[in-house]
């Protein structure tokens, strides 16, 4: 593996940061010229990286103390506490909660002695904005839900060049295909998988197949190409050379889900149940007019919605729109549902 140097941003132009954020879910862009190059989510009922919290500890293994939280989630502190299960015990967030296809990661934490203060879900979103911009200049709210597009399709289309990508439980791969010359190829797809990998926030193992190359020289130039179309992007990475059969590794800290996490969960291609909830949230929230509102959803759906773990989006749900809410379940649907504004 070949450590590719860190510059941090290097973005120049007009920045922008927009917001849309909607009861459990926050969504940021980093904007630059009126183009989104970087998209971040934050669910507030996960533990989010940062936060300092209390639990006690809920058994032992060779990995680690899995910790159960004051507010129910599970933590992994991997060192040695040398508590007993049942002891009480401070930790903080290095790595939230990762679901990849037919698993889930738990968070990581590690235990704090000292007292630190306590935080909030806004306190580190605020800061994570104040990360993206060091302009400080105030987040302009709008929504950019076309930008999941791509996400949703599993591809990326730049002319004659399509850029297939897939989760998988060995890292994100991508798969590239196109009519022409190999190299004209590759070269379009190496600096849309950078993009891709920067828009996405994509961390941990991504694996590229590109169109295979014989030439040694020439597939060094393409990992050239992709090493340069990476420096905006800020986090450090390694990579491998690309092989004589087009194959080349890259590797990144995974300090948080990506938005293909996010969005899909432990599948692998389909909304997960929670994101198809929050978004039925987001629905409602937005929805104008004074009569209640009426949610009409599958039964995964409307259970998870109705959970005790939940109320709390209902309620600033029903705050929002000033009036009450609703949940119904109607068996055998398809999609992940819809919000009626009941006439008043």
């Amino acid at each position: 593996m070949r450590r590719a140097p860190c510059y941090g941003h290097r973005d120049t132009g007009l920045i922008e940061i927009w917001t849309d954020d909607a009861p459990g879910e926050r969504r940021a862009a980093l904007v630059v010229n009126n183009e989104i190059v970087e998209i971040h989510i934050q669910r507030d009922l996960h533990p989010i990286l940062g936060m300092v919290g209390a639990g006690r500890i809920d058994r032992q293994t060779p990995t680690g103390s899995y910790v159960i939280g004051d507010n129910g989630f599970e933590v992994l502190v991997r060192a040695n506490t040398g508590k007993t299960d049942g002891a009480p015990i401070l930790f903080q967030i290095t790595r939230e909660s990762i679901a990849e296809p037919g698993r889930l990661k738990p968070a990581e934490g590690r235990e704090i002695l000292d007292a630190l203060p306590m935080t909030d879900v806004n306190s580190l979103w605020a800061d994570r904005l104040q990360n993206l911009d060091i302009s400080g200049a105030a987040p302009i709210i709008k929504p950019f839900g076309e930008s999941f597009d791509s996400a949703m399709a599993g591809s990326s289309r730049i002319g004659d060049v399509t850029v297939h990508f897939q989760r998988t439980k060995a890292g994100l791969v991508f798969d590239v295909d196109g009519i022409g010359d190999p190299f004209a190829i590759n070269a379009v797809a190496a600096r849309e998988i950078a993009r891709l990998l920067r828009l996405y926030q994509i961390g941990g193992m991504a694996i590229v197949d590109f169109v295979a190359v014989d030439s040694k020289s020439r597939r060094q130039d393409i990992a050239d190409i992709f090493d340069a179309a990476s420096v905006p992007d800020g986090r450090a990475f390694e990579r491998s050379a690309i092989n004589g059969f087009g194959l080349m590794q890259i590797v990144r800290s995974r300090p948080r889900p990506s938005v293909l996490d996010q969005l899909f969960g432990a599948r692998i291609g389909a909304l997960s149940d929670e994101t198809q909830a929050l978004w039925l949230y987001r629905d409602v929230a937005r929805s104008s007019g004074f009569g209640p509102r009426i949610v009409t959803t599958s039964e995964n759906i409307a259970s998870l919605m109705l959970s005790s773990k939940w109320q709390e989006l209902r309620t600033e749900c029903e705050r929002i729109t000033g009036a009450a809410m609703s949940i119904v379940v109607e068996r055998g649907m398809t999609g992940y549902g819809h919000v009626h504004v009941a006439q008043s």
